[in-house]
This record gives structure tokens, sequence and C-alpha cells, in this order.
């Protein structure tokens, strides 16, 4: 198996943000030492970094600084977590990159059809690395992964567009990560619209700043143009989507029943594709409190239940509800006439 070396050189940030959605760190990186982890013989090393607080500019503009010279960037970074109290209520779960437009229930980007920079596709696509798809508790995943883009493409009220798995070989193709393949040179990513990397080491997801009980995120290119804007090309109100790239976080003790003490990777997967297809956070958490008004330590559902809830509370979902529908209507029922 071909050996791949992928370089990560991204700030260490001590915490999110929640009401600004942002975090700041130094334009003044420092390199400090070298991690690897393998996977099934495929290695990365990923370098860490720290940074003095001596700017305000956001990790994620950072890293876009590395995607200089290319016709796309990070627009969008959706969190998505898993909370057992009340104080996790308040973890950020998407940022806006700075010049994205974003509502709760969508987000403000869509994929064009027909898009010369999408080789005039009229479907979508998506790569799933085969060699990180089993988690570190032996979660085999790759069906999963295709059984919930399939619920995307044939489950909704309006299953207009077609989600098509692409070939891809990770020896040949190299790992479709625009993330992990910062590394001085250029990415090797995107392949797909939907690049789903598969699970990948909890520290590089505290390189990037996720907060406690991540359990995966999902980052949302937009396209540029030759000025460096982010670009609109058929006036519909959204950025125009590039691509998207998915990570799982290793660590978490992966299920596909969702039972007790464990989380349900079905449902996370679909909750994570849907924003791969334009999708926000919905609903509002329940909780009970008793007559002081504390917390009991026990949440009782959102309201209205969604797919695309905000929070994972351990309760598997794989239906998807009203809010699912209709955004996922508004982004494409027009398609591919849009």
């Amino acid at each position: 198996m071909k050996l791949l070396k992928s370089i990560l050189a991204i700030a260490v940030i001590t915490a999110m943000v929640s009401s600004s959605c942002t975090s700041d760190f130094s334009e003044n990186i420092q390199e400090k030492s070298q991690t690897s982890f393998n996977k099934n013989n495929i290695t990365l090393s990923v370098k860490k970094s720290s940074a003095k607080n001596a700017g305000s500019l956001s990790i994620f503009q950072e890293l876009n600084k590395k995607l200089a010279g290319k016709n796309y960037e990070i627009a969008q970074v959706e969190i998505y977590t898993a909370i057992t109290e009340a104080a996790d209520i308040h973890a950020a779960s998407i940022l806006p990159v700075p010049g994205a437009s974003s509502v709760d229930y969508r987000t403000g980007f869509r994929f064009i059809p027909n898009d010369a920079r999408r080789d005039n596709r009229t479907n979508l696509t998506y790569v799933t690395v085969s060699e990180f798809a089993t988690s570190a508790n032996g979660i085999v995943s790759e069906e999963v992964f295709d059984a919930m883009y399939n619920i995307w493409e044939n489950e909704t009220n309006c299953n207009n567009v077609a989600i098509d798995k692409q070939a891809f070989d990770l020896a040949t193709d190299g790992l479709p990560s625009t993330i992990l393949s910062l590394n001085g040179g250029d990415p090797l990513g995107p392949i797909a619209d939907h690049n789903v990397i598969g699970y990948v080491p909890a520290f590089i997801f505290e390189e990037i700043g996720a907060p406690p009980g991540v359990l995966a995120v999902n980052f949302s290119f937009a396209f540029l143009d030759e000025d460096g804007n982010r670009t609109d090309i058929n006036n519909d109100g959204k950025f125009d989507t590039s691509h998207t790239e998915t990570w799982f976080n290793d660590s978490v003790n992966w299920s596909t029943d969702g039972a007790p003490g464990t989380v349900d990777i079905n449902s996370v997967a679909l909750h994570e594709f849907g924003h791969s297809v334009g999708h926000g956070h919905s609903g509002t958490l329940l909780a009970s409190f008793d007559e002081n008004g504390q917390f009991t330590g026990e949440f009782l559902q959102f309201s209205p239940t969604n797919v695309m809830n905000a929070s994972y509370i351990g309760i598997p979902k794989t239906d998807l509800s009203g809010d699912d529908n209709s955004i996922y209507c508004e982004n494409f029922s027009a398609w591919p006439y849009y």
C-alpha cells in the first residue's frame, strides 16, 4: 500500500467562542513536534502547532491562506457533538468563516448543476476512503455511509437529484482531503463533491479547536472568482459550493444501533451528509429542570425532532422529518434547472 504523508500545520486553540463563532490566534505560527497516526498501513504525519495570542485571524482563515491560488476556500465548518450536561448546550456547532452567509436551518451555499467547475455534472458525487472507514473499536462503516447517502437521495420529498458513489483508489488517487493535504504544496483533494475521509484521530479534532464531545465535522468549501471573491453564478443569493469534506472522531465508542454507552454511526453520518447537501441545524433542545431551575440531568427531546438537530443526545434517528425534507426540497426541488 502506498505510504501517504500529509502535513497539517494549524494553530492549537484552547476553546471555541460560541458567541462570535470564530477563534483568535496569531499569524506568527510556531511549529511544534510532528505527530503521526496509522490506519490500515496508511501513515499520516501531522505537524502540531502553537500560536501566541497576538492576532485576530480565525484558524480557518489561516487555512484559507494556505489555499491561495485555488478556486475554492473553506466557507463553513459544521461540528456535531454529543451532549451529556446542560453546559454542553452552548457549545458552538456551526462556524461560518468570515465572508459566508448562513441562517440556522440552511447553509448559505448550494451546489450548481451544469457548473463547468464541477465538470458540468447534473448529479452529485461522493467518495469514501475505504482504508479509514473502520473505526478503532471495529465498526465497519463504508456500507453505512453508502446507505445514509441513499436516504438523502431517495427518501426525501424531492428526490430528483442523483447522489452517486464515485470510483476511488487511495493508492492511485491520493487522499481526498483538502485539509489534511495542506502541506505547503497543492492539496490532493477534492476528488468528488462529497469527500468522506472516514475515522480520524481525536487529536486532529483538537487541532482545529473542536469542543469536547465532538463526534464529527463537515467542512464546506465555496468557489472563488479570479479576484478571490466567493461566487454566485446563478444569482440565487447563495454562494456556489465547490465540495465538502467529512471526518468522524475515531476515539468515540461507535455502534450501529446506538446502544447505551455508544453512539450510532448511522445517525451521525446521516446528519453530517445533510450538511454536505446544504442543511444547517434545526430544533430546540428540551430539558428537565427542578423547582429551583436546576438541570436534572435529563434531556427530553428536540422540538421539532429532525436528523439535523444540533446535537446527539443518545437517541438514534435515521428517518427524515419535516425540516429535513423542507430544506432539502428548497435546495433541490428545481434541480437541475436553476
